[in-house]
Protein backbone atom coordinates (compact mmCIF):
# COMPACT_ATOMS: atom_id res chain seq x y z
CA UNK A 1 0.00 0.00 0.00
CA UNK A 2 0.96 3.67 -0.17
CA UNK A 3 1.57 5.64 3.02
CA UNK A 4 3.13 8.89 4.19
CA UNK A 5 6.10 7.95 6.38
CA UNK A 6 8.66 9.94 8.32
CA UNK A 7 12.26 10.05 7.13
CA UNK A 8 14.18 12.39 9.47
CA UNK A 9 17.05 10.96 11.49
CA UNK A 10 17.42 11.56 15.20
CA UNK A 11 20.04 14.31 14.84
CA UNK A 12 17.80 16.40 12.59
CA UNK A 13 14.87 15.90 14.92
CA UNK A 14 16.96 16.96 17.92
CA UNK A 15 18.04 20.07 16.04
CA UNK A 16 14.44 20.90 15.19
CA UNK A 17 13.47 20.52 18.83
CA UNK A 18 16.30 22.74 20.02
CA UNK A 19 15.71 25.42 17.40
CA UNK A 20 11.93 25.32 17.39
CA UNK A 21 12.17 25.14 13.62
CA UNK A 22 11.82 22.73 10.72
CA UNK A 23 15.12 22.03 9.03
CA UNK A 24 16.47 19.17 6.98
CA UNK A 25 14.15 19.37 3.99
CA UNK A 26 10.85 17.59 3.62
CA UNK A 27 10.17 15.51 6.72
CA UNK A 28 8.15 12.76 5.11
CA UNK A 29 7.60 10.96 1.85
CA UNK A 30 4.90 8.86 0.26
CA UNK A 31 6.15 5.32 -0.16
CA UNK A 32 4.66 2.49 -2.17
CA UNK A 33 5.01 -1.09 -1.07
CA UNK A 34 4.42 -0.38 2.62
CA UNK A 35 3.02 -3.60 4.13
CA UNK A 36 -0.68 -3.61 4.92
CA UNK A 37 -0.92 -3.76 8.74
CA UNK A 38 -1.55 -7.09 10.40
CA UNK A 39 -4.39 -6.84 12.89
CA UNK A 40 -4.69 -8.45 16.31
CA UNK A 41 -7.92 -10.24 17.34
CA UNK A 42 -9.37 -7.06 18.89
CA UNK A 43 -8.63 -4.79 15.92
CA UNK A 44 -10.19 -4.07 12.54
CA UNK A 45 -8.49 -3.28 9.25
CA UNK A 46 -9.95 -0.14 7.67
CA UNK A 47 -9.68 1.04 4.07
CA UNK A 48 -9.14 4.77 4.51
CA UNK A 49 -11.49 7.15 2.69
CA UNK A 50 -10.68 10.48 4.37
CA UNK A 51 -8.27 11.90 6.94
CA UNK A 52 -8.06 15.08 9.01
CA UNK A 53 -4.95 17.11 9.80
CA UNK A 54 -3.75 18.03 13.28
CA UNK A 55 -0.79 20.09 14.50
CA UNK A 56 0.55 16.91 16.05
CA UNK A 57 1.10 15.48 12.55
CA UNK A 58 3.73 18.01 11.48
CA UNK A 59 5.24 18.05 14.97
CA UNK A 60 5.77 14.32 14.71
CA UNK A 61 7.44 14.75 11.33
CA UNK A 62 9.70 17.52 12.64
CA UNK A 63 10.71 16.08 15.99
CA UNK A 64 9.05 12.95 17.31
CA UNK A 65 8.73 10.27 14.63
CA UNK A 66 11.39 7.60 14.08
CA UNK A 67 12.17 6.96 10.40
CA UNK A 68 9.55 4.95 8.48
CA UNK A 69 6.74 5.64 10.95
CA UNK A 70 3.34 6.12 9.31
CA UNK A 71 2.01 9.63 9.96
CA UNK A 72 -1.55 10.67 10.77
CA UNK A 73 -4.19 10.08 13.43
CA UNK A 74 -7.72 11.00 12.33
CA UNK A 75 -9.60 8.97 9.72
CA UNK A 76 -12.85 7.73 8.25
CA UNK A 77 -13.20 4.66 6.10
CA UNK A 78 -14.74 1.25 5.53
CA UNK A 79 -14.04 -1.93 7.49
CA UNK A 80 -12.00 -4.24 5.27
CA UNK A 81 -11.48 -7.13 7.70
CA UNK A 82 -12.38 -7.88 11.31
CA UNK A 83 -10.27 -9.45 14.05
CA UNK A 84 -11.52 -12.64 15.67
CA UNK A 85 -12.61 -10.92 18.90
CA UNK A 86 -14.27 -7.96 17.16
CA UNK A 87 -16.79 -9.86 15.05
CA UNK A 88 -19.69 -9.10 17.38
CA UNK A 89 -19.09 -5.36 16.98
CA UNK A 90 -18.20 -4.86 13.32
CA UNK A 91 -18.55 -6.42 9.92
CA UNK A 92 -16.86 -5.90 6.57
CA UNK A 93 -18.32 -2.88 4.80
CA UNK A 94 -19.25 -0.88 7.91
CA UNK A 95 -18.48 2.84 7.66
CA UNK A 96 -16.36 3.85 10.64
CA UNK A 97 -14.21 6.72 11.91
CA UNK A 98 -11.90 7.44 14.81
CA UNK A 99 -8.25 8.01 15.60
CA UNK A 100 -5.07 5.95 15.77
CA UNK A 101 -1.68 6.68 17.32
CA UNK A 102 0.11 7.75 14.17
CA UNK A 103 3.67 8.96 13.92
CA UNK A 104 5.47 6.41 16.10
CA UNK A 105 5.03 3.02 14.46
CA UNK A 106 5.70 1.47 11.04
CA UNK A 107 2.26 -0.19 11.07
CA UNK A 108 0.03 2.46 12.72
CA UNK A 109 -1.05 5.72 11.13
CA UNK A 110 -3.96 7.13 9.15
CA UNK A 111 -2.15 8.70 6.19
CA UNK A 112 -2.20 5.40 4.35
CA UNK A 113 -4.49 3.33 2.17
CA UNK A 114 -5.21 0.96 5.06
CA UNK A 115 -4.89 1.22 8.82
CA UNK A 116 -5.54 -0.97 11.83
CA UNK A 117 -7.67 0.37 14.66
CA UNK A 118 -8.82 -0.75 18.09
CA UNK A 119 -12.32 -2.13 17.57
CA UNK A 120 -13.53 -0.26 20.67
CA UNK A 121 -12.10 3.11 19.60
CA UNK A 122 -14.06 3.62 16.40
CA UNK A 123 -17.65 4.63 15.82
CA UNK A 124 -20.29 3.94 13.21
CA UNK A 125 -20.65 6.79 10.71
CA UNK A 126 -24.29 7.71 9.97
CA UNK A 127 -25.52 7.39 6.39
CA UNK A 128 -26.11 11.13 6.13
CA UNK A 129 -22.57 12.11 7.18
CA UNK A 130 -19.69 12.48 4.72
CA UNK A 131 -16.36 10.77 5.23
CA UNK A 132 -14.62 14.14 5.45
CA UNK A 133 -16.89 15.29 8.28
CA UNK A 134 -16.61 11.97 10.10
CA UNK A 135 -12.81 12.12 10.01
CA UNK A 136 -12.84 15.17 12.28
CA UNK A 137 -14.11 13.21 15.29
CA UNK A 138 -10.61 12.11 16.24
CA UNK A 139 -7.77 13.63 18.23
CA UNK A 140 -9.49 16.95 18.98
CA UNK A 141 -12.72 15.31 20.11
CA UNK A 142 -10.97 12.74 22.29
CA UNK A 143 -8.77 15.43 23.80
CA UNK A 144 -11.89 17.37 24.81
CA UNK A 145 -13.33 14.27 26.47
CA UNK A 146 -10.15 13.72 28.48
CA UNK A 147 -9.87 17.38 29.48
CA UNK A 148 -13.48 17.87 30.48
CA UNK A 149 -14.90 14.52 31.53
CA UNK A 150 -11.79 12.97 33.06
CA UNK A 151 -9.44 15.73 34.27
CA UNK A 152 -12.15 18.25 35.22
CA UNK A 153 -14.78 15.68 36.16
CA UNK A 154 -17.53 17.26 34.07
CA UNK A 155 -20.45 14.86 33.43
CA UNK A 156 -20.56 12.96 30.17
CA UNK A 157 -23.22 14.13 27.75
CA UNK A 158 -25.49 11.12 28.23
CA UNK A 159 -25.42 11.65 32.01
CA UNK A 160 -26.51 15.27 32.07
CA UNK A 161 -27.69 16.38 28.67
CA UNK A 162 -28.78 20.03 28.53
CA UNK A 163 -29.23 20.49 32.28
CA UNK A 164 -28.28 24.11 33.01
CA UNK A 165 -25.92 24.57 35.94
CA UNK A 166 -24.73 27.68 37.68
CA UNK A 167 -21.09 27.22 36.74
CA UNK A 168 -18.78 28.63 34.07
CA UNK A 169 -15.72 27.17 32.38
CA UNK A 170 -13.01 29.06 30.51
CA UNK A 171 -11.76 27.61 27.21
CA UNK A 172 -8.70 29.42 25.85
CA UNK A 173 -8.46 29.40 22.01
CA UNK A 174 -12.04 28.45 21.29
CA UNK A 175 -11.73 28.76 17.50
CA UNK A 176 -9.24 25.90 17.24
CA UNK A 177 -10.52 22.43 16.41
CA UNK A 178 -9.92 21.31 19.99
CA UNK A 179 -11.50 24.48 21.30
CA UNK A 180 -14.69 23.98 19.32
CA UNK A 181 -15.11 20.45 20.68
CA UNK A 182 -14.50 21.69 24.23
CA UNK A 183 -17.13 24.40 23.77
CA UNK A 184 -19.75 21.97 22.46
CA UNK A 185 -19.22 19.28 25.10
CA UNK A 186 -19.22 21.75 27.99
CA UNK A 187 -22.29 23.54 26.66
CA UNK A 188 -24.11 20.24 26.09
CA UNK A 189 -24.08 19.52 29.84
CA UNK A 190 -25.17 23.00 30.87
CA UNK A 191 -21.98 24.97 31.54
CA UNK A 192 -21.65 28.65 30.76
CA UNK A 193 -18.77 28.71 28.28
CA UNK A 194 -16.29 31.58 28.18
CA UNK A 195 -13.64 31.58 25.48
CA UNK A 196 -11.08 33.64 23.58
CA UNK A 197 -10.61 34.11 19.85
CA UNK A 198 -9.64 36.73 17.31
CA UNK A 199 -12.51 39.11 16.46
CA UNK A 200 -13.01 37.49 13.05
CA UNK A 201 -13.84 34.20 14.84
CA UNK A 202 -16.28 35.61 17.40
CA UNK A 203 -19.34 34.54 15.40
CA UNK A 204 -17.87 31.08 14.82
CA UNK A 205 -17.38 30.24 18.50
CA UNK A 206 -20.80 31.66 19.36
CA UNK A 207 -22.41 29.40 16.75
CA UNK A 208 -20.76 26.44 18.45
CA UNK A 209 -22.19 27.45 21.83
CA UNK A 210 -19.88 29.96 23.51
CA UNK A 211 -21.75 32.34 25.81
CA UNK A 212 -19.00 34.97 25.94
CA UNK A 213 -15.92 35.52 23.80
CA UNK A 214 -12.98 37.85 24.39
CA UNK A 215 -10.19 39.08 22.14
CA UNK A 216 -7.09 37.16 23.18
CA UNK A 217 -4.84 39.88 21.77
CA UNK A 218 -5.91 42.47 24.35
CA UNK A 219 -3.58 42.92 27.32
CA UNK A 220 -6.63 43.22 29.57
CA UNK A 221 -8.23 39.94 28.50
CA UNK A 222 -7.81 38.08 31.80
CA UNK A 223 -8.92 41.09 33.84
CA UNK A 224 -11.94 41.55 31.58
CA UNK A 225 -13.00 37.94 32.08
CA UNK A 226 -12.49 38.13 35.86
CA UNK A 227 -14.64 41.26 35.96
CA UNK A 228 -17.52 39.63 34.09
CA UNK A 229 -17.12 36.09 35.46
CA UNK A 230 -15.45 36.30 38.89
CA UNK A 231 -16.13 32.73 40.05
CA UNK A 232 -14.50 30.54 37.38
CA UNK A 233 -12.53 27.56 38.74
CA UNK A 234 -12.11 25.43 35.60
CA UNK A 235 -10.03 26.25 32.52
CA UNK A 236 -8.67 24.42 29.49
CA UNK A 237 -5.79 25.88 27.49
CA UNK A 238 -6.39 24.68 23.92
CA UNK A 239 -3.32 26.56 22.64
CA UNK A 240 -0.75 25.88 25.35
CA UNK A 241 2.00 28.08 23.96
CA UNK A 242 3.35 31.50 24.87
CA UNK A 243 1.25 33.34 27.47
CA UNK A 244 -1.89 31.24 27.08
CA UNK A 245 -1.46 29.20 30.27
CA UNK A 246 -0.66 32.33 32.26
CA UNK A 247 -3.88 33.93 31.03
CA UNK A 248 -5.83 30.86 32.16
CA UNK A 249 -4.17 31.07 35.58
CA UNK A 250 -5.01 34.76 35.89
CA UNK A 251 -8.68 34.05 35.14
CA UNK A 252 -8.80 31.43 37.91
CA UNK A 253 -6.62 33.28 40.41
CA UNK A 254 -9.35 34.82 42.62
CA UNK A 255 -10.87 31.42 43.49
CA UNK A 256 -8.24 28.90 42.50
CA UNK A 257 -9.02 25.76 40.55
CA UNK A 258 -7.49 23.67 37.79
CA UNK A 259 -5.98 24.49 34.40
CA UNK A 260 -5.74 21.63 31.90
CA UNK A 261 -3.21 22.18 29.11
CA UNK A 262 -2.80 20.29 25.83
CA UNK A 263 0.98 20.71 25.87
CA UNK A 264 3.48 21.25 28.68
CA UNK A 265 3.64 25.04 28.85
CA UNK A 266 5.01 25.82 32.27
CA UNK A 267 3.12 26.33 35.51
CA UNK A 268 2.66 30.00 36.38
CA UNK A 269 3.12 30.31 40.16
CA UNK A 270 -0.18 30.28 42.03
CA UNK A 271 -0.63 28.29 45.22
CA UNK A 272 -4.35 27.77 44.66
CA UNK A 273 -4.16 26.47 41.07
CA UNK A 274 -3.47 22.94 39.87
CA UNK A 275 -2.07 22.18 36.43
CA UNK A 276 -2.50 19.01 34.41
CA UNK A 277 -1.48 18.17 30.85
CA UNK A 278 -3.62 15.88 28.72
CA UNK A 279 -2.72 14.01 25.52
CA UNK A 280 -5.12 12.03 23.37
CA UNK A 281 -2.55 9.24 22.88
CA UNK A 282 -3.22 7.88 26.37
CA UNK A 283 -6.59 6.54 25.18
CA UNK A 284 -4.85 3.77 23.25
CA UNK A 285 -3.84 1.99 26.45
CA UNK A 286 -0.16 1.56 25.58
CA UNK A 287 2.95 3.23 27.04
CA UNK A 288 4.85 5.26 24.45
CA UNK A 289 7.93 7.42 23.99
CA UNK A 290 8.58 10.62 22.09
CA UNK A 291 11.81 11.03 20.15
CA UNK A 292 12.87 7.44 20.88
CA UNK A 293 15.19 6.19 22.19
CA UNK A 294 16.13 9.28 24.22
CA UNK A 295 12.90 11.24 24.60
CA UNK A 296 10.34 11.28 27.42
CA UNK A 297 8.32 8.17 28.19
CA UNK A 298 4.61 8.14 28.93
CA UNK A 299 2.81 5.50 30.96
CA UNK A 300 -0.72 4.17 30.64
CA UNK A 301 -3.23 6.51 32.29
CA UNK A 302 -5.99 4.48 33.96
CA UNK A 303 -9.45 5.46 32.81
CA UNK A 304 -8.50 7.34 29.65
CA UNK A 305 -9.20 4.49 27.24
CA UNK A 306 -12.53 3.79 28.92
CA UNK A 307 -13.51 7.46 28.60
CA UNK A 308 -12.81 7.44 24.86
CA UNK A 309 -14.77 4.21 24.40
CA UNK A 310 -17.69 5.78 26.23
CA UNK A 311 -17.54 8.87 24.02
CA UNK A 312 -17.63 6.86 20.81
CA UNK A 313 -20.51 4.76 22.13
CA UNK A 314 -22.36 8.02 22.80
CA UNK A 315 -21.76 9.10 19.20
CA UNK A 316 -23.33 5.86 18.01
CA UNK A 317 -26.36 6.53 20.21
CA UNK A 318 -26.86 9.99 18.76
Amino acid sequence: MQALVSKRNVLTRLANHALGASIGGQGGQVLSGVPIPTTSPDEVLVKVKAVALNPTDYKHLDVISPPNSIIGCDFAGVVHSVGQSAGSKWKVGDRVAGAVHGGLYPDRGSFAEYLKADADLIWRVPDDMSDTDAATYGVSAVTAVLSLNVRHGIPFVEESKSQPRNEAIFIYAGATSAGLYHIQLAKAVGYTVITTASPRSFDLVKRYGADAVYNYKLSTVSADIRRDYPHVTKAVDCFSEGKSTSICAEVLKPNGGKVVTLLPNGKPPASNIQYETVMAYTVFGRPFQWLPPIGPKFDIVPGDREAAIRFYQTLKAF
